[in-house]
């Protein structure tokens, strides 16, 4: 009696209050959250500084393309390096802007407008012409740099807005003699530097700047440093920080590794545990964290889209005619074509063409594994 007596004090003493919690800062592991410092980067943000230095002068800064693989600090630098330009410089505005939120011209251009002025256009009613007119001028008055970064440029070439903004930007000069511009376009997709390097290159021709891979120890080093910001201590052990580091490095995505941290400590919490266990990070891995990547390239797709890659998914080396028979309810020839074309853009599908009598059929495949797929799509339904 005496030893159940004790077994059951140690559970009740193990086990989190309702007013209790593991984490110390939320916000810590949120997408958007800024570390006080910038680890293993040192050598890009250099590479950075020296070409949009000119711009902290009243010139004009370089031109630069960002390259790597998602999850490798390339946004996280980016919003380092305009923290800096701020401090630095009051003669240049950078603007970051994501493009999977902003993608056509009148949005991007609002995003510098609350850039300079603290607030957006309104929506309907001003023409793009009259916010650009009203963005160029004061800058040309006041004789400042724009330094402009597109995060995930390849969004804007889907919906064929990249040449117009890219070219109102970086020709302003005509027109505003004292306006000196510059843009920084990020990008995920090595597949995709042909497509800018084809489309672009007379107006852009960046320099270029390579994120490479976190190493597994580097992996460690900025998870650890991300939990005992976010958690109280006590709540995960290095040996499980270093399981988190595995996993995330397998995936080639730190932010797999910042969901995980997050999301066990979740899981954690709602079986009133006051630490993490190695449970808790596989069943967080398993739930969510493992389809990070998938679950952002699905979330920009229109119902129609998913329906689209459902279709493709659970029925693998399916032919363009039969996959259009069954979508002519929400796609003409041309937008399927379009609808197609983004899911390949986007690294959904791939595509191959095969002989069929006398003639040719593209069949389509899915790039992740199809019950991933139909995981994901859950959360959208």
């Amino acid at each position: 009696m005496c030893a159940a007596r004790l077994e059951y004090s140690m559970n009740i003493k193990d086990m989190l209050m309702s007013d209790e919690t593991l984490f110390k800062d939320e916000q810590v592991f949120n997408p958007n959250y800024l570390p006080d410092t910038l680890l293993f980067r040192d050598k890009e943000l250099q590479a950075l500084v020296s070409l949009v230095r000119p711009g902290l002068r009243g010139g004009k800064p370089h031109n630069t393309l960002i390259i790597g693989p998602p999850g490798t600090g390339k946004t996280t630098t980016v919003h380092f390096l305009f923290d800096e330009i701020q401090n630095a410089s009051d003669r240049m505005v950078p603007v970051h802007i994501n493009c999977k939120l902003s993608n056509t011209k009148f949005t991007v251009m609002s995003e510098v407008h609350k850039k300079i002025f603290g607030h957006r256009p309104p929506e309907t009613g001003v023409p793009y012409t009259r916010v650009y007119e009203k963005v160029m001028n004061h800058l040309d008055r006041k004789g400042l740099s724009l330094l402009v970064a597109l995060d995930d440029i390849d969004f804007l070439f889907e919906q064929k807005y990249a040449n117009d903004i890219m070219y109102d930007i970086l020709r302003a000069y005509e027109q505003y003699p004292r306006v000196r511009t510059g843009v920084v376009a990020i990008l995920s997709r090595e597949d995709f530097k042909e497509v800018i390097a084809t489309k672009l290159y007379s107006i852009f021709m960046p320099q270029e700047v390579t994120f490479p891979p976190y190493s597994l120890s580097e992996t460690y080093e900025i998870l650890l440093k991300r939990a005992q910001a976010g958690f109280f201590p006590g709540v995960i052990s290095q040996e499980l920080v270093e399981h988190i580091a595995e996993l995330t490095a397998s995936q080639g995505d730190l932010r797999v590794g910042i969901t995980l941290l997050s999301s066990s400590g979740i899981i954690a919490e709602s079986h009133a545990k006051r630490k993490i266990e190695r449970e808790d990070i596989d069943a967080a891995y398993e739930k969510k964290a493992r389809f990070v990547t998938l679950h952002e390239k699905v979330a920009v797709l229109s119902a129609a889209e998913r329906q689209m890659l459902l279709e493709i998914a659970t029925d693998k080396d399916v032919r363009s005619g039969a996959l259009f028979e069954r979508m002519k309810g929400s796609f003409n020839k041309k937008s399927f074509s379009q609808a197609l074309a983004k899911l390949e853009s986007y690294g959904l599908i791939d595509s191959n063409v095969v002989m069929m009598g006398r003639g040719r059929s593209r069949v389509f495949t899915p790039r992740f594994p199809s019950e991933d797929i139909l995981a994901v799509l859950k959360d959208f339904s």
